[in-house]
């Protein structure tokens, strides 16, 4: 077995030191510049849905719920009375941070609210109750935005040619 050198070893831990440094960097240099009032009416909103358990959030497992609830009161705590220039790079960073989970918690709680609505099919005067998830119905959205935007292409395509 090969002996490895002192110098090699050295220079392993220093470019991991390096790369761990240059990544805590990069995640400062990427927080988001974000108005102070507007998370907290925004939390606010979030935490009334929570409390009233509209919104999806009912549907939530208990344990996000609770991180959903500690991230809140961790960031609430962090900008309480202050605003963005106030705060240092790292609690900007930890809010950002913070702040990203909370809104993507926040969107599967949405996409996961069902919405139900009266339709009549075509042909028919009679209504049907017809539900979705707010997901599928975005997604519906978009494709039939897509559908439209392709057709719209095809058009130009045909006077093109």
């Amino acid at each position: 077995m090969r002996m490895v050198s002192k110098n090699r070893i050295f220079s392993g831990l220093l470019l991991a030191l390096a790369l761990s440094l240059s990544f805590a960097v990069a995640a400062v240099e990427t927080a988001q510049v974000f108005d102070v009032a507007t998370v907290k009416a925004k939390q606010d909103k979030i935490r009334r849905a929570m409390q009233s358990g509209t919104g999806g959030y009912q549907d939530l497992p208990a344990e996000t719920r609770s991180e959903l609830q500690t991230r809140q009161g961790a960031l609430l705590q962090t900008i309480d009375g202050r605003t963005y220039a106030d705060l240092s790079e790292q609690q900007r960073a930890e809010a950002s941070q913070n702040i990203a989970w909370i809104d993507k918690v926040s969107q599967q709680a949405e996409d996961g609210r069902m919405i139900c609505e009266r339709v009549k099919p075509v042909g028919s005067n009679r209504t049907e109750r017809v539900c979705k998830t707010a997901k599928q119905r975005r997604e519906e959205r978009e494709a039939a935005r897509g559908s439209v935007e392709n057709a719209g292409r095809g058009i130009e395509r045909a006077k093109l040619d």
